[in-house]
């Protein structure tokens, strides 16, 4: 059976985070559509509620977007399912529209004219705490649909950061995409860490398991491994990044 589930709390207190270029806007004209809809003038007896497409994202994130629905989100916001599907056509829109606004709340790390590393690393450091708030979010990313005005605006932001510390728009969108990479690989390695832990599943006792069925003979590297007692699983995700960066660093040597 499924419960309505309060909404997640931002990491450290911060509200969601901005948008991680194409992969945290999948918004297109579903919200766009609602937005139109929910601000239109009233026009007569019949008209569904008036909400805005942020009351609906809203609600399905206070649900969560595993559980949400055309027809719980519809009745959190105290109005029919006809009336819901006035604003959003198909659940995927309903999904899209609140991942979006839940990345697309925070603008990007302030500009102190601080080295471009600790720059790209705060933001980073956004986008995968939010990432990892919200597991759920993850899915739509992987759909990878997305509003191009939105991604034109938001790459602005980082390519005017980055130019202003000399790198060309080639090299800024460049180092946008490998951060997008490591960010959302290191979001999905923290998500799944998490998962194994709560379920009482550590990686090291999985693979213990493993060998003692395949046998020693089979698997020796990974026996070797386990008898080692060494898990790399615990080490911290974002380290990734962090190595990325300073790849990105070297390469373009700034």
């Amino acid at each position: 059976m499924q419960h309505d589930r309060p909404a997640r709390q931002p990491i450290g207190g911060r509200p969601p985070v901005a948008d991680l270029s194409c992969l945290c806007m999948k918004l297109g004209g579903a919200s766009a559509a609602a937005t139109t809809e929910a601000t239109a003038p009233a026009r007569g007896r019949g008209r569904p509620p008036r909400v805005t497409a942020a009351q609906i994202a809203e609600a399905a994130l206070a649900i969560g977007l595993d559980q949400a629905t055309i027809r719980n989100v519809a009745e959190r916001l105290g109005m029919s399912v006809p009336g819901l599907y006035h604003h959003v056509r198909t659940r995927d829109d309903l999904l899209a529209m609140a991942a979006a606004h839940s990345l697309g709340e925070l603008p990007l790390p302030p500009d102190h004219g601080q080295p471009w590393t600790d720059w790209v690393l705060e933001y980073g450091r956004f986008v995968f705490d939010a990432l990892v708030a919200q597991p759920e979010i993850i899915g739509q990313i992987l759909a990878s649909t997305y509003s191009s005005f939105r991604l034109a605006q938001h790459l602005e932001q980082i390519f005017t950061v980055l130019t202003t510390r000399g790198f060309t728009v080639d090299e800024a969108d460049a180092i946008q995409r490998r951060l997008t990479e490591a960010v959302n690989g290191a979001a999905i390695a923290e998500i799944s860490r998490r998962s194994r832990l709560d379920a009482g599943h550590a990686r090291i006792d999985d693979l213990a398991l493993a060998v003692q069925a395949l046998g020693p003979e089979a698997v020796p590297l990974v026996d070797a491994l386990v008898s080692s007692g060494r898990d790399a699983a615990g080490s911290d995700p974002f380290d990734t990044v962090r190595l990325v960066v300073a790849a990105l660093a070297a390469r373009y040597d700034r």
